[in-house]
């Protein structure tokens, strides 16, 4: 399935991921000649690629019902069947045979992997297969349906649940040139004039999320708003950046801070250390500040703790981070390393 679009009327412009669009248009076409439901699929990728919106075409092109919810509305055998009584009975006898044209479902679960207990995949991963479920009030059938699951960590998915999905796709962030596509495509639906430069201002730092290419180009209407401009130009994208504290290559202020501190030290540190250093919790350095940098090959994650790569060092020292001198290597205070 492509992986990012936009609503226009029921129509959806599709931006990449050609061969993924491919697969999913197959089995959507051989799903409708054989009046069969979709094959499952899990959606596995980075926040923000446009997982949800591929889920919902899904379910625009099938023509089924769609049902989204998060796994906390999913935690015992009774919430699953409130589930499985919302689907679409149409074409079927009373006792779960096919006997019309049926509507299958699209059922949508972000973050799927936090589905807990176990117990819940294992309910689900059974009506996935047989489409019915056992119960201590009996046995129910249920009405063929397609579960899409996204998920950011899939391997804390059960192997037999994960068995389920036939169709699993991986959600990446975009190139340069689709990021400029994604921008462009935002700004007519909002009604945005936009310049090419300043949608390859904002596609720069966007770092290939549709999410975050989509913030940057509301808060750059913002400050176009508030100057009085018609059209978001480069000019008006690097003040806004300026403002918000990104530089050229996407990198935030809290992701400096994270940087110029391992810099300083220059040995390993902690998590632990590393939070109390630039007072930030450390599952927030976990989720989500030091991925992008070690995406980037800017920090590394070693058994002794983090570490400023050459590359990383080479970036603060030639990125004018440090002013007109050169920052001045700090002693490391004793037990921030190895722990």
């Amino acid at each position: 399935m492509p992986r990012h679009g936009s609503s226009y009327g029921g129509e959806m412009k599709i931006v990449g991921n050609d061969k993924i669009q491919q697969q999913i248009a197959v089995a959507l076409a051989s799903a409708k000649a054989l009046n069969a439901e979709v094959p499952h699929m899990l959606f596995a990728g980075a926040a923000g690629c446009g997982k949800t919106t591929m889920a919902k075409r899904v379910a625009h092109l099938s023509g089924g019902d769609f049902i989204s919810l998060l796994p906390d509305a999913l935690k015992k055998m009774e919430d699953v069947l409130v589930l499985f009584e919302k689907l679409d009975d149409t074409g079927y006898n009373e006792f779960g045979k096919v006997i019309g044209k049926i509507k299958p479902a699209i059922i949508f679960i972000d973050e799927i992997h936090n589905l807990k207990p176990l117990q819940v995949q294992e309910w689900l991963g059974v009506a996935m297969e047989n489409f019915s479920l056992e119960s201590k009030d009996g046995n129910y059938w249920v009405p063929f349906f397609t579960l899409i699951g996204a998920t950011t960590n899939d391997g804390l998915l059960s192997k037999p649940f994960l068995d389920r999905f036939k169709m699993r796709f991986i959600f990446k962030p975009y190139s340069f040139d689709e990021s400029v596509a994604i921008v462009l495509v935002h700004a007519e639906r909002l009604g945005l004039k936009i310049t090419t430069g300043g949608a390859q201002s904002i596609a720069q730092r966007g770092r290939g999320i549709p999410r975050i290419l989509v913030g940057y180009l509301e808060r750059c209407r913002d400050i176009a708003t508030v100057k009085g401009n018609i059209e978001i130009t480069e000019a008006i994208a690097e003040e806004t950046f300026h403002l918000l504290g990104v530089d050229k290559d996407g990198l935030r202020e809290t992701e400096i801070r994270l940087m110029k501190a391992l810099y300083e030290i220059d040995e390993p540190v902690g998590l632990e250390n590393l939070a109390i250093i630039i007072n930030e919790a450390s599952k927030t350095i976990l989720n989500s500040i030091e991925p992008f940098l070690i995406q980037k090959g800017l920090v590394i994650r070693s058994g002794q703790g983090r570490i400023l790569t050459r590359l990383g060092k080479e970036y603060l020292e030639n990125g004018g981070f440090f002013g007109k001198n050169k920052m001045k290597k700090l002693p490391t205070p004793a037990g921030y390393a190895r722990r």
